[in-house]
C-alpha cells in the first residue's frame, strides 16, 4: 500500500528511478488528481512530475496526520520543496485518496496552502 510520503520520497529523492518507475509504483494506471479544483489526467501528472523533478533537489515530507480505512486513504502534511535555483517552497496539504487494488493511489484530491507568504507555487 503506497503513503504519499512514499510516493513523495521516490518521485523526488530516489534518483535511481526513472519518473516512470516512481509513477507506476505508487500511482494506478487510470489514476487521476484533482488539486486546488482542478483535474489532471495520468499523463499531465507524469509530465508535471517530470518538470518538477528538473527542478526540485530535493523534498522533505513531514506527516502531521494520516488515516487508511479499507481503499480510502487521508493524510495532512507539509513539504518543502528546494529547488536547484536555491528557491524554497513551503506548502501545507490536505489529501484524500482512494487506492486500488494493487495498493496505488487510483484518485487524489488535495488542497494546497501555500507557507511562509509565498505567492507561486512550483
Amino acid at each position: 500500500m503506497s503513503t504519499i510520503k512514499e510516493a513523495i520520497e521516490d518521485l523526488f529523492n530516489n534518483p535511481q528511478l526513472s519518473a516512470d518507475e516512481a509513477i507506476n509504483r505508487h500511482f494506478g494506471p487510470d489514476f487521476r488528481q484533482r488539486t486546488n479544483g482542478s483535474w489532471d489526467d495520468r499523463p499531465t501528472f507524469f509530465a508535471r512530475i517530470v518538470h518538477l523533478r528538473e527542478i526540485v533537489k530535493h523534498a522533505t515530507i513531514t506527516v502531521l496526520d494520516e488515516l487508511v480505512d479499507g481503499e480510502r486513504y487521508a493524510e495532512r502534511h507539509i513539504v518543502d520543496l528546494v529547488r536547484h535555483d536555491g528557491e524554497r517552497i513551503r506548502q501545507e496539504v490536505y489529501v484524500f485518496a482512494q487506492r486500488d487494488p494493487d495498493g496505488r493511489f487510483a484518485r487524489i484530491e488535495e488542497t494546497t496552502l501555500i507557507l511562509d507568504n509565498q505567492q507561486e507555487t512550483p
